[in-house]
């Protein structure tokens, strides 16, 4: 395929004094050595060029590009020389070529136990599945059950717990299995595909090469610097981030990842490479806007009118390469350290961002596993806060609120939660551009619980004259800090909001009295949200425990039913 017209020829004068004579010489073939050099990632596709030097004379040359990958996209070539040559066109040719592996029945062997394996996994996550709903059913019935025995004898809370206890622990169980499972699928699916790759490059009795030949004019003998450039498929990369909380000096480190995995056909080895956040697979234009138009039905009348004819816009095409970029060598063995542990270089063109690497990577293709690199390093200030909502759990959470003080754009992905050097768990981070706000979740601290009773409720006539019904139910919240340093907390919970003008909720006798943020006024408290700001004195346990009073009062009129008030 010619991509590169043969009106890009130098004219005349403009190169050499005989350049004319090149017009009828047969241009000199040279088959080059190649290997990928330079890879910029994109998610769900790779730019990637391969850069030579080649000694030539003056005069016309076709250099033979051969071993391309099986996943290219031969529309996307493009060619780039050194000044001393200039490209005259760009052609490419997939080849098949004889090919008869004695393996062949292996290959298509492994395709299907693999295939068999994926369905297997597949069915074994189904089980779980209809397990877990089995289980959430039963969970549904024995609450259904319970509530209607709420508020009589009949009602065993000991048994109620170690009901839910019971369940708790098998949900827990099964969706850890599922976890497991899934990760399966998707191993599976890896060898399946690793499979069907290699059976694809066997080719059955032939194989497809992938060729770009590219023609050039060298205008001075010498050495000519060639790059090859072409979009891959099946090629991704995602962030991935480790942050690492320090509740002493109140800051917090993140550490800026990727995993970089590729199936493009061929191994990116000891290449520079670049991440970039920009979609080449997508238009650069939005989509255009056509009119509507509506009009009389005419039944019998089939003749269109020619301005309700529309037409949309061209696809642009690809995007162009990128410059050669290249590893630099160092002398000694701490500077190198050093220079692997740098952060990425940020280049920042409009709506995408690319991180330039500061070390030679190498991805395998069709591997099992994503090459993890480092991007960046950097820490902030961080604002902590422990969390209680003992109406729903004991635990108390610690929450860290802070900014992106790094002049990186955070791109959503996985991250793992470091406390001190305890690992925590997982969460997902979510985009975050450079000074905006973070707010991450650390676990829960095993020295605070916090916990909510009801210590009694009482049902009578209110009112002057009678005629309304009043159920006042106390409640203490008690708030254990077993550590040895005063802690700051925003405590929450609930009351319940009347939906009738013959209902009537309000909280009295609190104490402490409920937070003032006005946020929290505006937005939370009048969708019933209860939230204390209090700080829990350290080293108070047990009878010592900080605590929280407030009552409940539910009015309504008499011969109205209400829904069941919470306990």
């Amino acid at each position: 395929m010619r991509t590169i017209a043969a009106t890009m020829m130098l004219a005349g004068s403009m190169l050499v004094a005989d350049a004319g004579a090149w017009t009828t010489q047969t241009p000199t073939r040279v088959e080059v050595d190649s290997r990928p050099t330079k890879v910029t990632a994109y998610r769900g596709r790779a730019w990637v060029e391969r850069t030579i030097s080649v000694e030539m004379e003056a005069g016309l040359h076709r250099l033979v590009f051969s071993d391309l990958p099986q996943r290219w996209q031969s529309e996307s070539v493009q060619g780039r020389v050194s000044a001393n040559a200039k490209v005259v066109g760009i052609d490419t040719m997939s080849n098949q070529i004889s090919n008869a592996p004695k393996n062949m029945t292996e290959l298509i062997d492994a395709v299907k136990a693999a295939a068999d394996a994926v369905q297997h996994a597949k069915d074994g996550m189904a089980v779980t599945d209809a397990s877990i709903a089995y289980l959430q059913s039963m969970m549904s019935k024995a609450s259904s059950d319970e509530q209607r025995n709420t508020g009589t004898a009949s009602l065993d809370i000991a048994s109620v717990q170690q009901q839910m206890e019971f369940f708790s622990e098998q949900l827990r169980s099964l969706l850890q299995t599922r976890m497991n499972e899934a990760k399966v699928v998707e191993d599976r699916k890896r060898e399946l595909e690793v499979a069907e790759s290699k059976l694809s490059r066997a080719g059955g009795s032939s194989r497809t090469e992938r060729v770009a030949e590219v023609e050039i004019a060298v205008t001075e003998a010498g050495a000519v610097d060639v790059t090859l450039g072409y979009l891959v498929t099946k090629a991704n990369w995602s962030p991935r981030y480790d942050v690492r909380g320090d509740l002493d000096d109140g800051i917090v480190r993140i550490e800026y990842g990727a995993e970089v995995h590729q199936q493009s056909g061929e191994d990116w080895t000891d290449v520079t490479l670049e991440l970039s956040t920009a979609q080449p697979s997508l238009a650069a234009n939005p989509p255009v806007l056509d009119p509507v138009y509506v009009a009389v039905f005419e039944p019998y009348s089939y003749d269109m009118p020619a301005d309700s004819l529309v037409t949309g816009s061209a696809v642009p095409p690809p995007p162009a390469s990128r410059g050669v970029g290249g590893g630099r060598g160092l002398d000694t063995a701490i500077a190198e350290s050093a220079y692997y542990a740098s952060d990425a270089e940020i280049q920042s063109g409009g709506s995408s961002v690319t991180f330039t690497l500061p070390r030679r990577m190498t991805v395998e293709t069709n591997s099992k596993s994503a090459q993890r690199t480092r991007i960046a390093e950097f820490e902030a200030d961080v604002d902590f806060t422990f969390v209680a909502m003992p109406v729903l759990t004991e635990q108390v959470y610690l929450r860290g609120r802070f900014s992106n003080a790094s002049d990186y754009q955070l791109l959503p992905g996985r991250a793992g939660i470091f406390m001190g050097g305890d690992y925590v768990g997982p969460t997902d981070l979510s985009a975050t551009a450079p000074g905006a706000d973070m707010e991450l979740y650390f676990g829960a601290d095993p020295a605070l619980t916090a916990t909510r009773t009801m210590l009694n409720r009482n049902t009578g006539s209110s009112g002057v004259f009678g005629g309304w019904i009043r159920t006042d139910s106390r409640y203490v919240i008690k708030v254990d800090n077993g550590s040895s340093r005063p802690v700051k907390m925003e405590l929450w919970d609930r009351r319940p909001v009347s939906r009738s003008d013959e209902i009537e909720v309000a909280v009295v006798d609190i104490a402490p009295p409920l937070s003032t943020d006005a946020v929290y006024l505006a937005d939370d408290a009048p969708r019933g949200l209860l939230r204390w700001d209090i700080t829990v004195p350290a080293n108070r346990t047990g009878d010592d425990a900080f605590t929280l009073n407030y009552d409940l009062r539910v009015e309504h009129k008499e011969g109205v039913e209400t829904t069941p008030l919470p306990e």
